[in-house]
């Protein structure tokens, strides 16, 4: 009875004290890969597939995947709206500032765009810029923070803006892990 008594006291102790891998120092996973405001609304995003992993396919051949990695910000999953679309030239997955132009299809650096089948407008990027703020060469992270405006006519002398995201936060695995 005695040992009974001291193994039903010893329990909660031994269920409530047993180690997590999350280790000291050990990096929270955020709930969303992409995060931002669009025209101050919040967005909050995984992939359409609801994780954080890279796109294995692109469908514009001005991004082929041998030079880019997409990864796709999806609010509301497979058939969810909005979405962002950041495109991270391979060669410039590093530290560093990056500005973002309105031109899509011929692209220097790392693009970004925006998708809201809400309505009957386009939205072309007009200008930006993506931050990469951390590379981790081993478990393939990317994190970073963006900002961007479009127009749903941008070569206009004076586009109109139609939205205007701020605050843009991202954590993507950005290739499968060896």
């Amino acid at each position: 009875m005695k040992k009974i008594k001291t193994l039903l006291l010893a329990l909660p102790f031994v269920l409530f004290s047993c180690s997590s891998d999350d280790g000291p120092g050990a990096e929270a996973i955020p709930e969303f890969a992409m995060t931002a405001s669009i025209n101050g609304s919040e967005f909050k995003a995984n992939t359409p597939f609801g994780n954080n992993m890279f796109s294995n396919t692109n469908v514009f051949n001005v991004f082929p995947i041998e030079e880019y990695v997409l990864l796709q910000g999806r609010s509301g999953g497979v058939f969810g709206n909005p979405e962002i679309n950041l495109w991270l030239k391979r060669s410039q997955i590093a530290v560093g500032t990056y500005p973002v132009s309105e031109d899509m299809f011929n692209p220097t650096t790392h693009t970004i765009d925006l998708i809201d089948n809400s309505n009957d407008e386009g939205e072309d990027t007009v200008e930006g810029t993506v931050v990469i703020t951390e590379v981790n060469t081993s478990t393939k992270i990317v994190k970073g923070t963006f900002e961007f405006t479009t127009s749903d006519s941008p070569d206009l002398p004076s586009p109109v803006i139609n939205y205007t995201i701020t605050n843009g936060k991202f954590r993507y695995q950005y290739e499968a892990v060896d």
